[in-house]
């Protein structure tokens, strides 16, 4: 079938994706370009990659059977890479990266920086931790931001992210930077940064000595978070010591910042790069076809390799590429959970459901890191393998070792591992759950793990987390999934949200009351 063709039948006919102003709208097309256009050319691009390393003939399978899933709408790639391959050449496909930029220094020589990214596409992470006037600083780089969104060369919108430690003088200032002008346009979300220790001195209503000697009961600090919460959704929470336990690589340092949803922490110069599993198409008949999804995750995880490749070709920055090599980390997420419920008949709230997504992230996984051995096999293993924490005996796949599902056993864990000792891995790290807000709306999917918004709340807080601790024990990254609640919750019901999530397996966490912000999503 013709291209010309192949686009009637699944947009006109079955009106399964975006049509070509909604991609335009998005960022992710030229004027006039179709969806079809838009797979073409990106499977184009990263089938350039795989010809370093395959025949032709292997090269041209991967090709087909990638556009195929793209077609049935089985595999979407992040809206980074639908914008950026085939179209901005010198453009690299991640969604979000820590800037190697100095916030101590003249903050106009960061500027040229931070655009640039931008206008690839690409959220970006800040650490406010040494710096002594945070908001100053903040204020400035949302500037930057704002005035970004408003440059015709930004394709598509982008976020940033703030993170700031429990411990810093300006906390109160930092919790509650979005509640002083109403009016201020905002493209930041901000997160505290939680350690182990200050996670005891909270259940322990212990004082906490800020850095300038400063003492403040942590009840206190908990509620102002809860207080601005109610008022404006943020600050988030980051549990910064559960989201390094599970880093591999720790010589590449400590993470500094998140992307800007929160699904992944990252250590300066560190990238990431997405695609998504529309989980929703691959039932049949009440059953979920797992080894269709088998299939698919090996071909993701090859192609999302390849958009790693594809990135050091174009980065500018040499410590971009270098944290790049040393990790090699991609993200499988999904999209289409909702949809799979309702064809499963399953309530979001079920112990059913809980159930299934940990056999289906556990499957995911596993094969995604297997697939990623067998890259190792003929690719070579990430730069930083040899010292990770993979040739140690408490690595990440340990862990998951000791969470026996349906479908995978602990006994084809525990064989990964010897595998990945003996001959390596490709990837640090394989699987996060990013939002998918763009993606999904192209292939017409429920985002990521989110209940439909019809739904959304009708799920109780608990449940929600409930969910996210079930997902959380085979992610390795964190999970983009805020909870959910509804406008006459009140401050202390934040409160125990808040320390409800500090007792679950969460990386972190964000909440948002309905119609706490002046423009937010209508229901229809």
């Amino acid at each position: 079938m013709d291209s010309e063709n192949s686009t009637k039948k699944h947009v006109s006919e079955y009106q399964y994706f975006a049509d070509s102003d909604e991609l335009f709208n998005l960022g992710i097309a030229e004027k006039g370009e179709n969806i079809i256009n838009v797979f073409e050319r990106v499977v184009d691009s990263l089938t350039e990659i795989e010809l370093r390393y395959e025949n032709s003939e292997f090269a041209e399978r991967f090709r087909n059977y990638l556009l195929e899933i793209m077609k049935d709408r089985k595999f979407i790639p992040s809206t980074t890479i639908l914008m950026n391959a085939g179209r901005i050449n010198s453009a690299p496909l991640s969604a979000c990266a820590v800037p190697q930029v100095d916030l101590k220094q003249d903050l106009t020589k960061i500027k040229k920086t931070i655009d640039q990214f931008h206008f690839n596409g690409m959220g970006t992470g800040f650490n406010f931790d040494d710096v002594q006037n945070p908001i100053e600083i903040i204020k400035y780089l949302n500037k930057i931001g704002i005035e970004g969104q408003q440059n015709k060369k930004q394709l598509r919108p982008v976020g940033n992210m703030g993170v700031l430690s429990i411990d810093h003088p300006s906390l109160f200032d930092f919790i509650n930077v979005k509640n002083k002008d109403p009016n201020q346009q905002w493209v930041f979300n901000f997160s505290v940064l939680i350690n182990d220790i200050y996670l005891d001195k909270i259940r322990n209503k212990e004082l906490i000595i800020l850095k300038d000697g400063s003492e403040i009961p942590s009840e206190e600090i908990i509620d102002a978070m809860a207080r601005s919460i109610y008022i404006s959704a943020e600050p988030g929470l980051v549990f910064i010591d559960r989201l390094n336990k599970d880093n591999q690589v720790v010589g590449s340092g400590e993470y500094k910042s998140l992307a800007p949803c929160g699904e992944v922490g990252l250590v300066e110069g560190e990238t990431c790069q997405f695609s998504y599993i529309n989980i929703g198409k691959f039932v049949s008949d009440g059953i979920i076809n797992y080894p269709e999804l088998e299939k698919t995750v090996k071909v993701a995880v090859k192609f999302l390799d390849n958009a790693v490749d594809y990135n050091i070709d174009r980065y500018d920055n040499d410590l971009n590429k270098k944290v790049a090599e040393q990790k090699r980390r991609i993200g499988l997420g999904i999209c289409g959970f909702a949809d799979l419920l309702k064809i499963l008949q399953m309530g979001y709230s079920s112990e059913g459901a809980r159930k299934q997504a940990e056999d289906i992230f556990s499957f995911i996984n596993f094969v995604s890191k297997r697939e990623s051995v067998e890259l190792a096999k003929t690719r070579g293993s990430f730069g930083g393998f040899p010292e990770s924490k993979y040739m140690s005996d408490e690595n990440i796949i340990t862990a998951y070792s000791r969470r026996q599902t349906e479908t995978v056993s602990g006994i084809m864990w525990l064989a990964l591992e010897r595998e990945v000792k003996k001959c390596g891995i490709r990837n640090c790290s394989t699987v996060a759950v990013p939002p998918t807000g763009r993606s999904s709306r192209v292939i017409g999917a429920s985002p990521s793990i989110e209940p439909y918004f019809s739904d959304i709340l009708k799920v109780s807080p608990e449940n929600q987390i409930k969910m996210i601790s079930s997902i959380q024990k085979f992610t390795d990254e964190s999970i983009s999934k805020t909870i959910n609640v509804s406008q006459d919750a009140s401050v202390g019901e934040i409160k125990r949200i808040l320390l409800l999530s500090m007792e679950s397996n969460l990386k972190g966490i964000t909440i948002y009351r309905d119609k706490s912000r002046e423009s937010q999503p209508q229901k229809i």
